[in-house]
């Protein structure tokens, strides 16, 4: 997910129309080129005496992707739900890495307010990816 949120940044700003599906397809792209990294290593050995030892792939399963993918549509989904101040300070200090001084100023707001903005995102996600 770093790779993928570096690779977004370092594009021109108005080169990706939707940098939420970016991010997701990217780091999406990312897991997929490491699982096949990972397979191509795997390899049987066998001797004389036709003992073979198989090395397990130490990847993900499937299954392990296709959940994770989905946690991250619903994650996804969560932060749409949130108010747009919300949203936009908390996208600032978790994606920016902006202190919360930079988002009051950004946003025009009081540091306190950009806490409590940040906190009530915090709670939402965290029970909306629990149901």
């Amino acid at each position: 997910m770093q790779t993928a949120l570096a690779n977004y940044y370092e594009r021109p700003k108005d080169d990706v129309t939707h940098p939420e599906a970016y991010i997701t397809r990217s780091a999406l792209n990312l897991h997929l080129n490491d699982l096949k990294k990972a397979s191509s290593r795997l390899q049987s050995f066998s001797d004389d005496r036709d003992i073979t030892l198989e090395i397990e792939d130490p990847g993900p399963s499937q299954e392990d992707v296709y959940a994770s993918g989905q946690r991250m549509d619903r994650f996804h989904e969560g932060c749409r739900q949130l108010p747009e101040k919300t949203r936009q300070a908390f996208l600032l200090n978790r994606v920016e890495k902006m202190k919360y001084r930079e988002i009051a100023l950004t946003l025009g707001m009081s540091e306190s307010n950009v806490e409590k903005h940040i906190a009530k995102a915090l709670v939402f996600l965290a029970s909306w990816m629990d149901h």
